[in-house]
C-alpha cells in the first residue's frame, strides 16, 4: 500500500517537535495578541504580498476594526490620526488597486504609505496615492510599468480588451501624474517598459514625499 494513505504515527524529528512546541507555545500566543494590539493602536496595516481578489475586501475590514476601536473608552489616541500601510509587494491585480486606491481616498483620515523592500507594478501605484506622507526606506525599490493582460477569445473580445486596457492605462498616467511632479506623457514614456526606481530617484520625482 503506498504511504501516501498510511495514516500509522511516525516519528517527529527534533527540529520539528521545537517548532511544534514554538507554535502552541501560550508565550508566543501571548507575543502575537501583543503584536497586532500595538498595530491597532498605532494604526498599522500591512501589504505585504501578491495584490490579488481577496486583497482589497481584506484590507477594508482591518481598516473597519482599527477606527472602530478607535470610536471606544480603550483607545487613548486622537482619532485622526493617519493610518500606516506598509509596503512589501510585488504588485498584482489592477482592479483591486484601483479599488484600494478609492477606498483610502474616501477615508475621513489619511494614510501614510510607507515601502520597505519593494513596491512593484499595482503596489507602487498604491504607495504614490497614499493621501497622507508617502515614504520609502533607502534601500527599497520601487518599479512603475504598463498594464498587462492575457487577451484571448473573438476578435470583437480581444478589440473590446484592448480598448479597455488603454483607457486604464491613461487612466493611471493622469491618476499618476497628479500625485508626482512628471505629466502624463511622462508616465506614459516611462512605463513602456519595467522602470526601477532607487527610494532617491522617488523622492526626485515626486513618487514619494520622505525617505526613512
Amino acid at each position: 500500500m503506498s504511504d501516501l494513505y498510511d495514516e500509522r504515527p511516525r516519528p517527529i524529528k527534533q527540529e520539528n517537535m521545537q517548532q511544534a512546541l514554538m507554535e502552541e507555545s501560550p508565550y508566543t500566543k501571548l507575543n502575537d495578541i501583543i503584536a497586532n494590539q500595538i498595530e491597532i493602536e498605532e494604526g498599522v496595516l500591512y501589504l505585504n504580498d501578491e495584490i490579488e481578489g481577496h486583497t482589497l475586501f481584506d484590507l477594508m475590514m482591518r481598516i473597519r476594526h482599527i477606527l472602530n476601536y478607535r470610536t471606544g473608552k480603550e483607545f487613548k489616541g486622537n482619532q485622526t490620526d493617519p493610518l500606516n500601510l506598509m509596503i512589501n509587494s510585488p504588485g498584482g491585480d489592477i482592479h483591486e488597486m484601483m479599488g484600494i486606491i478609492d477606498y483610502i481616498e474616501s477615508l475621513d483620515v489619511k494614510t501614510n504609505t510607507i515601502c520597505r523592500g519593494r513596491a512593484f507594478s499595482a503596489a507602487s501605484i498604491i504607495l504614490t496615492c497614499g493621501t497622507g506622507v508617502r515614504m520609502a526606506s533607502k534601500n527599497s525599490t520601487i518599479m512603475f510599468h504598463q498594464a498587462s493582460s492575457m487577451i484571448s477569445g473573438k476578435l470583437t473580445d480581444v478589440t473590446a480588451t484592448v480598448e479597455f486596457v488603454k483607457k486604464v492605462e491613461q487612466d493611471i498616467y493622469e491618476l499618476l501624474a497628479k500625485k508626482t511632479k512628471k505629466d502624463a506623457i511622462w508616465w506614459k514614456d516611462n512605463m513602456r517598459s519595467d522602470m526601477f526606481l532607487s527610494a532617491e530617484q522617488a523622492l526626485d520625482i515626486g513618487v514619494i514625499d520622505q525617505i526613512i
